[in-house]
């Protein structure tokens, strides 16, 4: 067992965090609303994230099923393994996976739930121009982040 310092501690919460909001607009953008090519491809895609779009109020289609999620985690434990020493990388993924439960329950709230504050209120507006809107943008759910820093906050013209 690793013990970390607790100005480390904090410095793996702000990277766990800050690499999952990446991950997450990676994710969303180019798996989920991947432009597959052959009929199995987007028989997939649909399968995988198209559905949600075709009925976003459908409550059964807003969180990723336990053993994918599992799948996917102990991948992206053995590659992000690659880049962090062992005594940190525990830290780390501890907070990303804290990301990921905020985007969850975010995700899911935007769907489902009056948002009654400033900030939840403009996460569910703009999640739901995503939806509703029918351009390719907007791709951050638990944040705008990404979608600034890589212009996808509007479809260009």
């Amino acid at each position: 067992m690793y013990q970390t310092s607790t100005m480390s501690f904090l410095w793996l919460g702000v990277a766990g965090t800050l690499i999952w909001t990446l991950t997450e607009y990676v994710l969303h953008r180019f798996v989920f609303h991947y432009n597959a090519r052959t009929r199995t491809g987007k028989h997939l895609v649909f399968l995988f994230h198209g559905i949600h779009h075709d009925d976003p109020k459908d409550k059964t289609r807003l969180v990723m099923p336990p053993l994918p999620a599992v799948a996917m985690v102990s991948l992206l434990y053995l590659f992000f393994n690659i880049f962090l020493p062992a005594k940190y990388i525990d830290g780390f993924m501890g907070f990303f996976l804290i990301g990921y439960l905020i985007y969850d329950y975010i995700h899911y709230a935007t769907h489902h739930f009056p948002m009654k504050n400033k900030v939840a209120r403009y996460l569910k507006t703009y999640h739901l121009q995503h939806h509703y809107s029918k351009k390719n943008d907007k791709y951050g759910v638990s944040n705008p982040l990404w979608d600034y820093i890589l212009n996808t906050v509007e479809e260009k013209k």
